[in-house]
């Protein structure tokens, strides 16, 4: 992937910004890594800026540096661990904290926190660049997360997710009044038109079944406060199905408008509880959080500006 690239913007991409387009293109190379490595592109044989506009027909050029392996280094990075024993690690993730390095966020991540913190009980587990992972978060998501401290435990807990026999329970605060209850079935895939976005697609040009099921727990001054059962886990999926349905996430960057409003370091959704059965001991486990404090402070505000 590294080395002088050419192509021509034959319409995918017509519309988006150039950085988009390069990073939908080569996905370890994310809009922030185009940036700070200092990568100067071309269009139609003239110096571009990544904020460039893609038209059909603009030819493009940009050079990658060679990919250098991202070493992982232990760094004392802010979370809490709730609970942890031979097998298993279960972390409450803040805001603003990437799962693990990529070439956009090479360091200061979940990962490295989790190697300064549990040293030689996690490395290597289950893979050298991912120890411990076997699900993540948005880094705009806050809340619960298991990490496997072993590869018995990576296995297994691998295979809970994958069979979805795992429970989610998240919480938001989204836009609008919406009915008390309900169950959102859209399959979801690669947004066409932006390549940093996924988008509800049909089966049958590639899209993924995806299924949220969700209630009101609490109606607010334009808002709702809901509760949200994943059926399936599918990248974004809470944030797309919601924005779909004209009720996105409060603060989501992405899939709503005038995301800073809310004055959050991420998105009004939080991993509120997380329930498995433990990989060794068969027990049941279950946790539950409080809300991130920006979270609750936005509820609060919300409640109080009630007509």
């Amino acid at each position: 992937m590294s080395g002088k690239h050419t192509y021509t913007e034959e319409g995918k991409f017509a519309g988006s910004r150039l950085d988009a387009a390069v990073a939908a293109l080569y996905p370890d190379y994310s809009r922030s890594f185009l940036k700070t490595a200092e990568i100067e592109p071309s269009v139609n044989g003239k110096p571009a800026k990544w904020s460039h506009k893609l038209k059909p027909g603009d030819i493009v050029e940009f050079e990658i540096p060679e990919i250098k392996h991202l070493e992982l280094v232990p760094q004392d990075v802010p979370f809490d661990i709730l609970y942890s024993d031979d097998d298993i690690a279960v972390i409450n993730k803040p805001y603003g904290l990437p799962v693990h390095p990529s070439h956009g966020h090479p360091d200061k991540t979940l990962v490295n926190g989790l190697l300064f913190r549990l040293g030689d009980k996690i490395t290597g587990v289950g893979g050298a660049d991912r120890p411990g992972i076997v699900h993540r978060l948005d880094m705009d998501t806050a809340g619960l997360m298991v990490v496997a401290m072993n590869d018995h435990s990576h296995r297994v807990l691998s295979e809970m997710f994958r069979e979805r026999k795992v429970g989610k329970i998240y919480h938001a605060i989204v836009k609008g009044h919406l009915p008390g209850k309900g169950r959102f079935e859209h399959p979801l895939g690669r947004s066409h038109s932006n390549p940093l976005k996924r988008a509800v697609i049909p089966v049958a040009d590639g899209g993924k079944p995806a299924i949220t099921e969700y209630k009101v727990l609490e109606y607010l001054d334009e808002h709702a406060y809901v509760e949200i059962v994943l059926l399936t886990g599918r990248t974004h999926q809470i944030r797309i199905h919601f924005a779909y349905e004209g009720h996105p996430i409060a603060g989501d960057p992405l899939y709503s408008r005038h995301p800073k409003a809310y004055g959050l370091s991420g998105i009004a959704l939080c991993a509120k509880e997380l329930s498995f059965t433990h990989p060794s001991t068969g027990k049941e486990m279950s946790f539950k959080i409080e809300l991130p404090g920006e979270f609750s402070a936005l509820l609060e505000r919300l409640r109080k500006s009630l007509p």
